[in-house]
C-alpha cells in the first residue's frame, strides 16, 4: 500500500527550495561562442562544475550526400565530426577527446568532483568518454552497451552511470551491469546516494524509478504522476497525464505547483535549488521561467535556437546551472542560420 504523502502542506519548505535570492530577473544575454569551427556547426549539450568551468560538446562539418536509387527513395548519409569546448571564465579552450572524427554526440554530464563523461554514437556503436580533471580517456563500454547509439551518461562522484540501451555503472575502471523489469532512459541524480530514473514498461507504461543503494525499484510517488521531468540536488520535479499541476518533492515532502506557461524546451534543477523551465527555443518571443516558490516568472531568450536533430536540419538546445553563482545560469544551441551559440544570466 502506498504510504500517505504530505501534499501541500509545505509551501514555505518550496518557496525556499525553488526560490533562491533573486533581487530582480537576471536578464540572459548572449556569451562569446566558441569560434574557429568548420562550417554547419553548432552545440547541442552542456554541463558546468563553476563560472570558470563550462563544458559545450556539439558538432562542426556536418554534411549530407544523396545516393540516387532507380524508381525508389534516394539514399542519404550524412556525417558530422563532435567537438568539445570548455569556457575558462574569458575564452573558449578546445577539449575534443580522442576519436571524434565522424561521431555524433549523445550525452555530456560532469560531477562535483571534476569528472566530466561524453558518451555518443560512433561506427553504428557506443562511444564513451571519461576527463579526469587532467585528460581525456577513451572508456570502453560494457558489453551489454556496445550497440548502443544513444547513451545517457549521469556521473555521479567518481562514477558514471550509463542508460538507454542498457543499465551500467562504472567505477575504479570496473563495469557492473544491472537487470531490471523496466527500461532505464535517464538517471538523475539528487546526490551520490539518491538517484531517480525515467523508464517505461510494456504496455507502453511510463516508470520513475529509484536506488535504492543496490537495486533499481519502482519509486512511491503520489498517484497519477507518472513523469519524471527533472531532478537535481534539491527536488524532485514529476508530471502526468492528466495532471493540472506539477509535484514538486523534497525529503519525501512533494507539493503541487502550478505549470510553466511552457516548457518545450524542458526542466532543470538547478544546483542551488531554483526551478526552471523554457520554451521551445526556435519559436518567436522564446523565454526562459523561473519558479519563484508561487509563480513563474519570466525573461526573454536574446536569440532563438534550432532544434532540429535529423540529418538535414542539425541544431540543438541544452540549459544548466552553474555551481557556486547563486543561481546563474547558461544555455547552449545552435544558431537558426548556423554555428554555435551560448546564452547566460551570469552578471
Amino acid at each position: 500500500m502506498k504510504r500517505a504523502w504530505m501534499i501541500g502542506a509545505a509551501a514555505a519548505l518550496v518557496a525556499g527550495l525553488a526560490a533562491p535570492a533573486h533581487a530582480a530577473e537576471r536578464p540572459w544575454r548572449l556569451m562569446d561562442a566558441p569560434f574557429g569551427l568548420w562550417p554547419q556547426s553548432g552545440l547541442t549539450d552542456v554541463t558546468a562544475l563553476g563560472p570558470q568551468d563550462v563544458w559545450a560538446a556539439g558538432f562542426e562539418g556536418h554534411g549530407c550526400v544523396e545516393v540516387p536509387i532507380t524508381g525508389g527513395v534516394p539514399l542519404r548519409f550524412c556525417s558530422s565530426n563532435a567537438i568539445v569546448r570548455k569556457w575558462n571564465g574569458s575564452s573558449w579552450e578546445n577539449r575534443n577527446p580522442p576519436g571524434l572524427w565522424n561521431m555524433k554526440v549523445r550525452d555530456l554530464g560532469s560531477s562535483p568532483s571534476g569528472d566530466v563523461w561524453l558518451s555518443g554514437e560512433k561506427d553504428n556503436g557506443a562511444y564513451l568518454a571519461h576527463w579526469d580533471g587532467s585528460g581525456w580517456s577513451r572508456v570502453t563500454p560494457p558489453e551489454p552497451c556496445e550497440s548502443a547509439t544513444n547513451l545517457q551518461v549521469a556521473p555521479v562522484g567518481d562514477a558514471v552511470w550509463a542508460s538507454n540501451g542498457c543499465l551500467a555503472r562504472w567505477q575504479n575502471g570496473t563495469w557492473t551491469t544491472y537487470d531490471t523489469d523496466f527500461y532505464v532512459h535517464t538517471i538523475h541524480p539528487v546526490s551520490d546516494t539518491e538517484l531517480w530514473a525515467r523508464g517505461t514498461d510494456l504496455p507502453f507504461r511510463d516508470v520513475i524509478a529509484r536506488w535504492d543503494g543496490g537495486t533499481w525499484v519502482e519509486a512511491d510517488v503520489p498517484e497519477g504522476y507518472t513523469y519524471l521531468l527533472a531532478a537535481g540536488p534539491q527536488g524532485v520535479l514529476l508530471g502526468g497525464p492528466t495532471k493540472t499541476e506539477l509535484m514538486l518533492g523534497t525529503g519525501g515532502t512533494w507539493t503541487a505547483i502550478p505549470k510553466p506557461p511552457s516548457s518545450g524546451g524542458g526542466y532543470h534543477v538547478a544546483e542551488d535549488g531554483s526551478l526552471w523551465s523554457a520554451d521551445d527555443p526556435d519559436g518567436p518571443g522564446a523565454r526562459f521561467y523561473r519558479f519563484d516558490g508561487q509563480t513563474w516568472q519570466s525573461t526573454p531568450m536574446p536569440a532563438l535556437a534550432r532544434t532540429g536533430i535529423g540529418d538535414l536540419d542539425r541544431g540543438g538546445f541544452d540549459f544548466t546551472g552553474i555551481p557556486g553563482t547563486n543561481g546563474a545560469m547558461v544555455a547552449v544551441g545552435t544558431a537558426e542560420g548556423g554555428g554555435p551559440l551560448a546564452m547566460t544570466n551570469l552578471p
